[in-house]
This record gives structure tokens, C-alpha cells and sequence, in this order.
């Protein structure tokens, strides 16, 4: 076997699962991954992995170790009250615990994946929640005298995520009011845990990348939707020249002039729906909405697709079977008609 020359550790035999971890994310990790990903990873490795099967070393790992560590998060993982992890987050674990051991593998520090040996709980898909036809006519209806009105309109026609909805700058919308309008995605805003473990403030809001490469995109704006954001931007501009508040470049802000906390916009838009009795959906069901209504508009899976920045056609397919499924059930339907 090679050495591992890195800090103070020489021999792979005596190198833990935790040192090892450590080593895999600065090496591999660091500078190649989305920040909020490299985050995520330190969190699964100091409240997770090093306080259970941490300190076992890299060669003494075997299936059954780490198969009964996945059943015990699973069962009692939860790091803030009672319960196990979500199949999600087993999922993303199981992910990084693979990725950093086929890497020791095939440096040959050991002598097989056992990872590929293991099972994590299997993902559940969940009902994805969307407003009715009714129920979005009936929010429309509000939005002209909402505060995050534009944004939501916006995201109904467009399907952005929250984080690039918030991230959106006035420098990747065209305006073409004769023509087509369109914007760009290139950014997204999120909430992440501040690196800086000295800092008071345990959270910051930063502008990154948006999920993968495929979510850079362009997106076509509706004549009437982009001569509503025209008019948002001009009454954005009078009013933080009244109140004296910077221009900070972006397309929706808080009350005073700054980007708009996900967390904050997400409590906003609930209230909003409570507000006016409108079924309460989380806010990603407006992206759900937009892509059921492109559906149901006859768009094809392969445009939706790119609009909605997937990284292939089938997870589409797989997210939207339910609104598929019934539209291929209508078009038969319509054969009918020949029998007649």
C-alpha cells in the first residue's frame, strides 16, 4: 500500500475512518465542491461520524459496521429533539461515506469499497404539492397588493427555485418590451453555517453558484409578466431613492434595501396564503405549480426540462409522472371520438 503523507499521519493502517474523512474533504473537496455541499459534509462528519464509528480504523471497516451505523441514525440520528435522520439526509451521507472511500480504494490505502456492500434507506417520494388551476387564479388575484407580489408572480411563470429567485439580479433580466424578454440564472442566495467557528454569528447569506451546472439557464418571459417587472423595477428604484438605501443590483429586496433572508421570505409567503385562505403549500410549490401548468399547456418534458434546470429528462419524468400519466390518459381518451 501507498503512504499517506498528509499532516502527521504516515501509516494507512493506523489512519481512522474520521482522519481519513478529514483528509478526503481538504484534499478533494475543498475549492471543487459547492460551499453549502462542503458544509454539509463537516457537519456529517463531526456530529456523526466521529462521535460512533470515528475513531475505527480505515482498514477495519467492514459492511456490518457501517450498515448498523446507518440504522441507528436512521432510528435516533436526529441532532435537535427525538427521531432518526430522513431518508434524504441518509442518502446524502451514504454518498459522501461512498465517494471518500472509493477514493482511499483506488489510492489503494484499502482493499475494497465496503461501501458498495452497504444499503441506506431507500428515498421516499412524496406527493409534490402545486395550486390547483382555481387556487392560482385565486392568489393572482392578491398579488398586486403584496409585498412579495412581483416575486411571486415572477416564480409562478418562471419555476425558479426560492434561492435563485432571491439571487436574481437586474443585470441578467433583458427587457424587450417589443420582443421577447428574458433572464438569466447564474446565482442563487442561500442561508449556510458560517465556516468561521470564532464568529458570533453562526449563519451567513451568501451568493453562490446555483445547484448544478445545468441550472444555468435562460428562461423566456411572458410579454405581460415582463412589462409587470419593468414596472416593479422602476418602483423599486423611486423607492430606495426615497428611503435613501443603496442599490444593491438585485431583482427583489427586504424593507431595507438588503437581499431577502430564504428563511424570512419562506414565513412571508405562508402568512400571506393564511391571509387570504388559500391552501397552505411550502413555497417550492410554486415550481411544482409552474411545471404543472407547462404540462398541462402542452409543453413538452424535454423543454420543461431545460427550463426547470434538471440534469436529465428523467428526473422530470420521475417528478411529474402523476401530471403525465393523466395527460397521456386524456389524449387517449380523445381517440374515442374515431369510434363514433
Amino acid at each position: 500500500m501507498n503512504e499517506v503523507k498528509y499532516g502527521n499521519y504516515t501509516e494507512p493502517s493506523k489512519i481512522t475512518l474520521y482522519e481519513w474523512m478529514n483528509i478526503w474533504l481538504d484534499m478533494y473537496c475543498r475549492g471543487v465542491l459547492k460551499q453549502t455541499t462542503v458544509i454539509n459534509y463537516e457537519t456529517y462528519i463531526e456530529k456523526h461520524i466521529k462521535p460512533t464509528i470515528g475513531n475505527i480504523k480505515l482498514c477495519d471497516l467492514n459492511p456490518m459496521i457501517v450498515q448498523r451505523f446507518y440504522q441507528e441514525k436512521f432510528r435516533n440520528g436526529k441532532l435537535i429533539g427525538k427521531g432518526g435522520l430522513s431518508p434524504k439526509t441518509m442518502h446524502n451521507l451514504h454518498t459522501m461515506i461512498h465517494t471518500s472511500l472509493d477514493k482511499a480504494y483506488k489510492m489503494q490505502y484499502i482493499n475494497r469499497n465496503i461501501a458498495d456492500f452497504v444499503t441506506p434507506p431507500k428515498l421516499v417520494k412524496h406527493e409534490r404539492k402545486y395550486f390547483t388551476v382555481e387556487e392560482q387564479t385565486e392568489l393572482q388575484k392578491y398579488l398586486p397588493n403584496e409585498r412579495i407580489g412581483m416575486a411571486v408572480l415572477l416564480d409562478l411563470y418562471t419555476g425558479l427555485r426560492m434561492g435563485e429567485l432571491l439571487g436574481l439580479p437586474w443585470k441578467n433580466v433583458h427587457f424587450d418590451l417589443n420582443g421577447t424578454s428574458y433572464i438569466k440564472i447564474t446565482q442563487a442566495l442561500s442561508r449556510i453555517r458560517n465556516p468561521d467557528k470564532n464568529s458570533p454569528q453562526k449563519t451567513l447569506l451568501i451568493f453562490g453558484t446555483p445547484k448544478t451546472s445545468y441550472s444555468v439557464r435562460t428562461i423566456p418571459l411572458l410579454p405581460e409578466i415582463a412589462q409587470k417587472l419593468y414596472a416593479h423595477r422602476l418602483e423599486q428604484e423611486r423607492w430606495l431613492s426615497e428611503n435613501g438605501y443603496p442599490d444593491i443590483g438585485l431583482v427583489f429586496v427586504s424593507q431595507n434595501g438588503q437581499p431577502i433572508d430564504p428563511r424570512n421570505f419562506q414565513k412571508t409567503f405562508k402568512c400571506m396564503l393564511k391571509r387570504h385562505n388559500i391552501r397552505i403549500i411550502n413555497f417550492h410549490g410554486i415550481r411544482h405549480t409552474f411545471a404543472t401548468r407547462s404540462l398541462e399547456s402542452g409543453m413538452d418534458i424535454k423543454t420543461l426540462s431545460r427550463l426547470l434546470g434538471h440534469s436529465s429528462i428523467q428526473i422530470s419524468l420521475d417528478l411529474y409522472a402523476h401530471v403525465t400519466d393523466q395527460l397521456q390518459l386524456e389524449h387517449i381518451s380523445n381517440l374515442e371520438m374515431f369510434l363514433k
